[in-house]
């Protein structure tokens, strides 16, 4: 009688993984996509129809995987001045790395990254429409982000080997925002690789979420 293959079985688990992981970003991205293309939609009764069903998509994604990531995010705190420490050097952090790379890169004629570009073109919208692009800047993209590249990433992909799960997740994240490799790419992979060591130290997803939040918010500034 032949013996189950359990190195198969768990190859085809990890291609299950990966497949259903990725699946998820591509889902994501697709409903923000809805969400801003909404925003720029002449008629109102386009707008709404297409905010609502990215908006819808993406409460819908958040709750699936808050649900998966239940037990970081729901992780109790007892000394948070641990967590505001560490919470403020990732901050600090990623501030000084963005400040550096800005200057090498306006060093170099390159004005900004091409994520910050499309970023400043949406921010000309008005009115309600600028609270609602502001929203998904600040608090949308940063929790579903935290979700898909550190909370699930994490939890599935290359727990015993931290170091390589730190730099995979950081390479990750970095593509999702710059396909190339430039100073752009980098300036990404930086701030995933500050925000991914921030969760497996602290295994707390409403830290890193409050964290990005902010990194995001003091950048439209």
């Amino acid at each position: 009688m032949n013996k189950p293959n359990k190195n198969g079985g768990g190859e085809m688990q990890l291609v299950v993984k990966v497949g259903g992981w990725l699946g998820l970003i591509l889902i994501e991205q697709w409903a923000t996509g809805v969400y801003l293309a909404g925003l720029q939609a002449q008629s109102l009764g386009t707008a709404i129809f297409l905010i609502g069903s990215g908006t819808l998509v993406l409460v819908g994604l958040a709750l699936g995987l808050g649900y998966v990531c239940r037990h970081d995010w729901l992780r109790p705190r007892r000394q948070w001045w641990q967590a505001l420490i560490a919470g403020g050097l990732a901050l600090g952090g990623l501030m000084i790395m963005s400040v550096m790379m800005m200057t090498i890169m306006h060093g170099l004629g390159q004005a900004t990254t091409t994520n910050q570009q499309a970023i400043t073109g949406w921010l000309s919208l008005r009115g309600w429409r600028r609270v609602w692009l502001i929203s998904q800047l600040v608090i949308i993209a940063p929790l579903m982000e935290e979700l898909l590249f550190r909370g699930l990433f994490c939890r599935w992909f290359l727990g015993k080997h931290q170091a390589w799960q730190a730099l995979v997740s950081a390479w990750a994240f970095a593509s999702v925002h710059e396909m190339r490799f430039s100073l752009s790419w980098l300036l990404y992979f930086g701030a995933g690789l500050i925000l991914v060591i921030l969760y497996q130290r602290q295994q707390d997803l409403k830290l890193n979420w409050a964290v990005h939040s902010l990194y995001n918010l003091l950048s439209l500034l």
